[in-house]
């Protein structure tokens, strides 16, 4: 597996968590973009691989947009239960920071499965595993910006948040080459294809959208905002096809 594959997430997501830094006044537009990256990544490659790899398994195209529901639904629901947690725990003992680094470290498992999900989509398909790169990499840029947020509660950056989103980039890289060890069939590569697309489409309308709407950006800038992250997702996904 090419080593670049797993160093673009890295860069994509060190970059997120600059930018959030460095941009704290335009995390508005910044989370929408993350939203517009998701959704493109989500519905224009993660998806179609997805179908495309599954015709020859015996996954119909309703199959696989069947586990992308069953996913969105169940990281709602998971969102919506830690959402109660964190709630509850602000209202405890928890200080603002600590919930935050409890989500960061969440974040960073995450991205640990990330890198799996290349790893194991360019086992079952080179093709595969250049378009999830890509998706996760759009997608690590709202990883980065949101281990920023979270670890940071939006004041200035600490050392140790800094730890944190090294930690967050790292762990694709780390997950990747985890799975050097490991061998899916092509059919599992399909599940976890449609999986991952269930969790960007929950992520970008129950996290990103409704956290932009909070920071009370402008409506057609959010909008713009959007449409250029699903855009950038559809240009690479076109040079992607080209180079191929």
């Amino acid at each position: 597996m090419p080593i670049v594959l797993l160093i673009i997430p890295v860069l994509s997501t060190l970059a997120g968590g600059l930018m959030a830094i460095r941009f704290r006044r335009s995390l508005g537009f910044l989370i929408a973009l993350g939203a517009g990256l998701l959704l493109g990544a989500a519905f224009l490659d993660l998806l179609p691989e997805a179908i495309d790899l599954g015709a020859p398994t015996g996954l119909s195209s309703a199959n696989v947009l069947g586990i992308a529901l069953i996913s969105f639904l169940v990281c709602l629901a998971l969102g919506n239960g830690l959402d109660a947690l964190t709630t509850h725990w602000e209202n405890s003992s928890f200080s603002r920071r600590a919930t935050g680094r409890i989500g960061g470290a969440m974040l960073i498992f995450h991205s640990f499965r990330d890198g799996m999900a290349i790893g194991l989509a360019y086992a079952a398909s080179h093709q595969a595993g250049y378009a999830v790169a890509v998706g996760i990499a759009a997608h690590d840029l709202g990883d980065g910006m949101n281990t920023v947020l979270l670890t940071t509660g939006g004041d200035a950056a600490q050392p140790i948040d800094y730890g944190f989103l090294i930690a967050d980039a790292l762990a694709p890289l780390l997950g990747g080459l985890a799975t050097v060890w490991w061998t899916f069939s092509q059919k599992s590569s399909v599940i976890l294809l449609a999986i991952a697309a269930g969790f960007f489409i929950q992520l970008a309308t129950s996290d990103f959208l409704p956290e932009a709407r909070r920071r009370q950006s402008p409506r057609m800038t959010m909008l713009l905002a959007v449409f250029l992250g699903a855009a950038g997702i559809y240009v690479a996904n076109f040079l992607i096809s080209y180079i191929n």
